[in-house]
């Protein structure tokens, strides 16, 4: 056999191999179910009869919590974990089927949602796919919170109760705001007020207020002046009232001399343009 053909051959193999080994790791990967996963209405199963395919179904968990299957009729899902459930198939199929073997799949969770609201990056509901997931990692799934959220002020609203969350300590490594999670929990995180920044400034664009930001933190904030700036001349636009109020503020002088020259504290929803230096 030529180098040429031992190779190609070599190929046919590995693509064989690989058509094989795929289909088997899907199906364990399928079957790992966590055991301890409590079924709920609406979520839709698939249960296996080992050696009795005619048995083998995929059912949804109807609101009273109970489902229909081949030779058993209506029985109850809801409230029970995957290997309850299985251990109660089992002794049910065991009156018609000889030493039956049985296997629960979890096909789709659909009762267990959780609610990001507000300042997230990906808002909008989520299924617990484990009893014992927390904060930090349902958050981390839906991409964590989007730049403008105000992450101190976060809160769960839980069965009528609110409990105040602090994002910024659980990102820190504070973990007594990683809570577990439960169902129907409504996870919030306001929208931060914001300060906008224009002109000549390497990333124009909107800045979170905070109750320390001053013009020069927040034009550090989207990057500095460009080159062609004036900040001897910028200006802060700001409502007072019904009406706009426009200040120039030297932000060179600021920043040369910060003891003779304080910083403005800026508002929310101020308005700063840097203007281009005149040629």
């Amino acid at each position: 056999m030529n180098s040429r053909h031992r190779w190609l051959t070599l190929g046919l193999m590995a693509a064989a191999l690989a058509f094989l080994v795929v289909p088997a790791a899907l199906v364990r990967a399928q079957q790992t179910t966590d055991a301890s996963y409590t079924i709920g209405p609406e979520d839709v199963i698939e249960v296996q009869v080992w050696d009795n395919k005619d048995l083998n179904q995929v059912v949804f968990v109807r609101p009273d919590g109970k489902t229909s299957l081949p030779l058993i009729g209506e029985i109850q899902a809801g409230g029970r974990t995957v290997q309850q459930f299985q251990d109660d198939l089992v002794k049910a199929y065991s009156r018609t089927v000889k030493v039956p073997s049985v296997t629960v799949i979890i096909k789709e969770i659909k009762s267990r949602p959780v609610y990001f609201i507000g300042g997230f990056t990906r808002p909008g509901p989520m299924q617990l796919t484990r009893n014992d997931m927390t904060l930090l990692e349902a958050t981390a799934m839906i991409g964590g919170m989007a730049p403008t959220a105000d992450a101190e002020k976060g809160f769960i609203l839980r069965a009528g109760k609110k409990i105040p969350l602090n994002f910024d300590k659980l990102q820190k490594g504070d973990v007594s705001q990683d809570l577990k999670l439960e169902p129907f929990d409504k996870i919030v995180v306001p929208i931060a007020e914001l300060v906008y920044v224009q002109g000549e400034v390497k990333a124009p664009g909107a800045v979170k207020y905070t109750t320390d930001l001053t013009l020069a933190k927040a034009i550090t904030q989207v990057g500095g002046t460009t080159p062609l700036a004036a900040p001897g001349r910028v200006e802060l636009l700001r409502s007072e009232g019904d009406k706009k109020v426009r200040m120039r503020i030297d932000l060179d002088k600021i920043l040369r001399s910060p003891e003779g020259n304080p910083d403005v504290k800026l508002r929310p929803e101020d308005i700063i343009f840097v203007p281009q230096r005149l040629f």
